[in-house]
């Protein structure tokens, strides 16, 4: 064995290591998505979170940077806020028969029950990933009968994706 074959076998010995604790921590137990809207009716406190998050977006890529010259016979209709998404979504269990979800630091209320029965099963041994999209809102598309981009607008709402690794 030559000298430089130790530190390859070395490097490869602590690839595999790592390539093993890789697909270990990618292991998904659980993933779930729902809408704000299955968890409150009160489009207002929907809407107040949609405004925080808005607000506190830091890259203000409306449209996904599309301007009207973009939009043609073959495009599709762009939402504005289509690209904000936060990752300041809790779970919070203040008792064992409820489960609080809150998005920006704003409690839009109990997750439904068949939720909160999977979620226990992991939040005490999983790692919790959880994020909102803004769906709905201000869009743009291109309008045939005008033969011109429109701008309309769809009721907002929130689709929330909660993962246990």
């Amino acid at each position: 064995m030559k000298f430089f074959d130790l530190f390859k076998s070395k490097k490869s010995y602590s690839n595999t290591a790592k390539k093993k604790c890789d697909v270990k921590a990618k292991m998904i137990q659980y993933e779930s998505k729902m809408t704000a809207r299955s968890i409150t009716k009160d489009s207002a406190l929907i809407q107040s979170a949609i405004d925080r998050m808005i607000k506190e977006d830091p890259f203000k890529n409306y449209y996904t940077g599309k301007t009207d010259a973009d939009f043609g016979p073959m495009s599709k209709r762009v939402y504005k806020y289509d690209a904000v998404t936060t990752v300041n979504v809790n779970l919070v269990s203040p008792d064992d028969h409820s489960c609080l979800l809150y998005v920006e630091g704003i409690s839009l209320g109990e997750i439904p029950d068949s939720e909160k029965e999977k979620i226990d099963q992991y939040k005490e041994n999983c790692l919790l990933t959880a994020y909102a999209y803004v769906t709905g809102g201000p869009y743009k598309e291109y309008s045939e009968a005008e033969q011109s981009v429109v701008e309309l607008e769809d009721p907002y709402g929130l689709d929330i994706y909660i993962q246990f690794t």
